[in-house]
């Protein structure tokens, strides 16, 4: 199963457009988005794509009880945490999951909000920050996705530039059993 994940898209629908079009030959489907903004959603799944996601810090729903800002979800048998911080924020509410602690129930922690690409393992858990989406390079880095290639016992991640689909990042990683 091979899945796309964005964050930090902040209403590019010209980049979300170029991203579906990239997708499309890889025959992906679903798209976990990690906020900022929770709106661009809509312009994903109006492409055709399935879309999963939480909204960032700065959107409104970000504070809205009845949209959850960090969720657990299962695709092929791995276990994801997306969320737009890789740490509890002083926007969170008492319930909202603590990252850092919730990744002991996952296999994988997605983040965004840096606008960073970054793949690392911490104690047998992989954090994967997709980069942004915005329409111009940011914080150094160019607009990136990255695609999760899911086939337990192993994950293969790749962040690509949206521009031309060429690997930043690249790396496997082998995924422990879940208790």
């Amino acid at each position: 199963m091979v899945v796309a994940v964005v964050s930090d898209t902040h209403g590019n629908r010209e980049g979300m457009l170029l991203l579906a079009e990239r997708l499309k030959p890889l025959r992906v489907q679903t798209i976990l988005h990690l906020g900022d903004d929770y709106r661009d959603l809509e312009t994903l799944a109006q492409a055709g794509l399935a879309v999963l996601g939480v909204p960032g810090l700065y959107c409104p729903e970000y504070r809205d009880p009845n949209v959850p800002n960090r969720r657990i979800v299962e695709l092929a048998g791995l276990k994801f945490l997306l969320t737009h911080t890789e740490a509890r924020s002083g926007y969170d509410g008492p319930e909202d999951l603590d990252p850092e602690m919730a990744c002991y129930e996952v296999d994988a922690v997605l983040f965004g909000h840096s606008h960073t690409p970054k793949l690392s393992e911490r104690q047998g858990v992989v954090w994967i920050n997709p980069g942004h989406l915005r329409d111009r390079t940011d914080r150094n880095s160019p607009p990136s996705f990255a695609l999760l290639h899911i086939f337990p016992p192993e994950l293969r991640v790749q962040i690509l530039q949206l521009a031309d689909g060429r690997p930043l990042q690249e790396k496997v990683f082998p995924i422990r059993a879940q208790e």
